[in-house]
C-alpha cells in the first residue's frame, strides 16, 4: 500500500521544477502549463469519493489493483506526451487513478492490521509518503537535468508494477457486494466538486469578486445541493452522508482538513516571506523549509504508536496544540525578520503534524463500519484537498489585500514612485531585498530607504495569514476533547470491523 501511495506523493509535485522545460519542449501556453498541475489535483480531489464508493462495492483489493494500473498507464502516457493537450489528459487520468487506489489502500491498511497496530502502520505509511512529497521537486530537478523531463513520469511505473506484484502475492480478492454504484449521481458529484475546487484554486489569480469565480462557486453550490437531495432519497447513495453522524469520523475529518488548511498556507507564504523579507533565493528557501517537513517524517510513526497505546486524545491534542502554537509563535516573531527565529516554529509544526495526521485518519476510519470505509476514505481525501485549496485561497487573499493596501499607502505617502508602477514594485520586493544585501542596483527604481517599509508590509500581511490559520485549527483542536478515551473505545467496541 505504501509503495503504491508513493507514486501519488511523487507525482503531486515532481512536475513543478520541470514545468519550464516542458513548456518549451511542447510549446505549451502559460495557461496550459498551469493546467498540467491543476489537471492532476482536480482529478484526484474531485473523483476520490467516487473511487471510495467503487472500492466498497467491487472490493478494496480490486479497486487497488485497478487504480494502480490506471495510474501506471497514465504515467507512461504522460512520459510519451507529444502535445500540451495529451499531457493534460494524462495528468487528469493520473489523478483519477490516484482517487481510486488511495482510498482502497488506506482501507486495506486498516483491514490488515489489528486495532492495536493500525496507528503505527498508518504512521509508517504516512511518513514515507511525506518524505517523497517533500523531496519530489528535488527528484524532478535531478531527473530533468540529468536525463529529460519525460523521465519524471517514468520513475513511478516501477513502483506501481512492484505494488501490483506484491498485491498478487499478499491480497485475496473477495466477491463484489450485492450493491450498485449510483453512476447517475457521478456527474453531479464531479461537476460540483470541479466548480468548487477550481474556483478556490484560481481565486488568487482571478479575484474573489470576478464573474468567473462567483459563477463557478454558485454552480458548484447548486450541483452539490442537488446531489445531497438525491443521495438522501436513495438506498445505495454514492456518498453515505450518515458518515458525519459518527463523532470519531467528524472530528477526524475536522483535524485532517484544518491541518491541511493551515499547513499549506504556512509553507507557501513562509517561503514567500523568506524570499521577500530575508532575501533568500528560491533554492535557499526550499532548503529552509526542511525543518517543517522532516520532523513530520520522523514523528508520524510516533504519533501512530501513541494512538495505539493511549487512544486518539493524546496524540491529537498534543499535535494540534503544537501546530496552533507554531502558527501563533511564527506570527508574533516574524517582525524580527530573521530565519533563525522561524526554525523552532517550523520544527514544532512538523512535529505536531506528525503526531496528529495519522491518528486522525485512523480515528475517522475506525469510527466507520466496514461497508462504508472506502467511501469514508474518499470523502476524507477530497476534504483534505479542498482544504488545501481553501487555505491557499483564504490566506492568499489576506496577504494580497493587506500587503497591497500597505504598499499603496507607502507609495502614496512617499510620492517618488508613480502609482502606475505599483504592481511592478510589488513583484520586485524579493529582488530588491536580495539586491540590497548584495550591494547591487535596486530594481524598479525603488529607493533604498523604502526597503525596510516594504519588508514590514510583507511581514504584517504574512503574520495576519498565520493568525487566521491558527484560528481555523483551534476549532478542530477543541473538538478533540469530545473524543472518547481509549478505555471507552475498548469497552464500547465502537468502530470495530462489522456493522457500526
Amino acid at each position: 500500500m505504501t509503495c503504491a501511495s508513493s507514486m501519488i506523493a511523487i507525482d503531486a509535485l515532481v512536475v513543478l521544477v520541470a514545468l519550464p522545460t516542458i513548456q518549451r519542449n511542447l510549446d505549451a501556453s502559460t495557461t496550459g502549463a498551469q493546467w498540467i498541475i491543476n489537471a492532476y489535483l482536480l482529478g484526484f480531489a474531485c473523483t476520490s469519493p467516487l473511487g471510495g464508493r467503487i472500492a466498497d462495492v467491487f472490493g478494496h483489493e480490486r479497486a487497488f489493483r485497478f487504480g494502480t494500473v490506471l495510474f501506471v498507464v497514465a504515467s507512461i502516457a504522460a512520459g510519451l506526451a507529444q502535445s500540451e493537450a495529451w499531457l493534460i489528459a494524462a495528468r487528469a487520468a493520473q489523478g483519477a487513478g490516484a482517487a481510486i487506489l488511495r482510498p482502497a489502500s488506506q482501507v486495506l491498511i486498516i483491514k490488515e492490521f489489528d486495532r492495536g497496530e493500525r496507528g503505527q502502520a498508518m504512521g509508517i505509511s504516512s511518513s514515507v509518503s511525506t518524505l517523497l512529497y517533500g523531496t519530489a521537486p528535488l527528484i524532478g530537478g535531478v531527473l530533468t537535468t540529468a536525463f529529460s523531463w519525460r523521465a519524471i513520469f517514468f520513475i513511478t511505473p516501477p513502483l506501481g508494477i512492484g505494488a501490483l506484484l506484491l498485491a498478487h502475492v499478499l491480497l485475496t480478492s473477495k466477491p463484489p457486494r450485492r450493491e450498485q454504484v449510483d453512476w447517475a449521481s457521478a456527474p453531479l458529484l464531479i461537476g460540483g466538486l470541479v466548480c468548487v475546487v477550481l474556483s478556490l484554486m484560481q481565486a488568487r489569480y482571478w479575484g474573489w469578486s470576478s464573474a468567473t469565480v462567483i459563477s463557478l462557486l454558485a454552480t458548484g453550490a447548486v450541483l452539490m445541493t442537488l446531489l445531497v437531495v438525491r443521495e438522501l432519497r436513495r438506498p445505495d447513495p454514492l456518498i453515505h452522508l450518515e458518515l458525519f453522524a459518527s463523532k470519531e469520523f467528524a472530528v477526524g475529518a475536522a483535524v485532517i482538513s484544518t491541518v491541511r488548511f493551515a499547513f499549506v498556507g504556512f509553507a507557501v507564504f513562509g517561503v514567500i516571506w523568506l524570499q521577500d523579507v530575508v532575501g533568500m533565493s528560491p533554492f535557499e528557501a526550499g532548503l529552509a523549509v526542511l525543518p517543517l517537513t522532516l520532523p513530520t517524517v520522523v514523528c508520524a510513526p510516533l504519533g501512530g504508536r501513541l494512538y495505539d497505546r493511549l487512544g486518539p486524545r493524546v496524540p491529537l491534542g498534543i499535535g494540534m496544540s503544537l501546530c496552533v502554537g507554531a502558527l501563533l509563535g511564527a506570527a508574533v516573531e516574524l517582525h524580527r525578520q530573521n530565519y533563525g527565529w522561524l526554525v523552532p516554529f517550523y520544527c514544532a509544526m512538523g512535529i505536531g503534524m506528525g503526531l496528529c495526521v495519522s491518528p486522525a485518519w485512523v480515528t475517522a476510519l475506525n469510527g466507520t463500519s466496514t461497508r462504508m470505509r472506502g467511501s469514508a476514505a474518499g470523502v476524507l481525501q477530497t476534504a483534505r484537498e479542498i482544504s488545501a485549496a481553501l487555505g491557499l485561497a483564504v490566506m492568499g487573499a489576506i496577504v494580497a489585500n493587506l500587503q497591497g493596501a500597505r504598499l499603496g499607502q507607502l507609495l502614496q505617502q512617499d510620492g517618488r514612485i508613480p502609482s502606475d508602477r505599483f504592481d511592478q514594485v510589488e513583484r520586485s520586493i524579493g529582488k530588491t531585498v536580495a539586491a540590497t544585501q548584495q550591494g547591487s542596483p535596486l530594481p524598479a527604481g525603488i529607493p533604498a530607504d523604502l526597503v525596510p517599509a516594504l519588508k514590514a508590509a510583507v511581514t504584517t500581511a504574512v503574520s495576519a495569514a498565520f493568525y487566521v490559520g491558527a484560528a481555523v485549527m483551534v476549532t478542530a483542536a477543541a473538538a478533540v476533547a469530545f473524543l472518547p478515551r481509549k478505555a471507552e473505545l475498548s469497552e464500547s467496541g465502537h468502530g470495530q470491523d462489522g456493522p457500526a
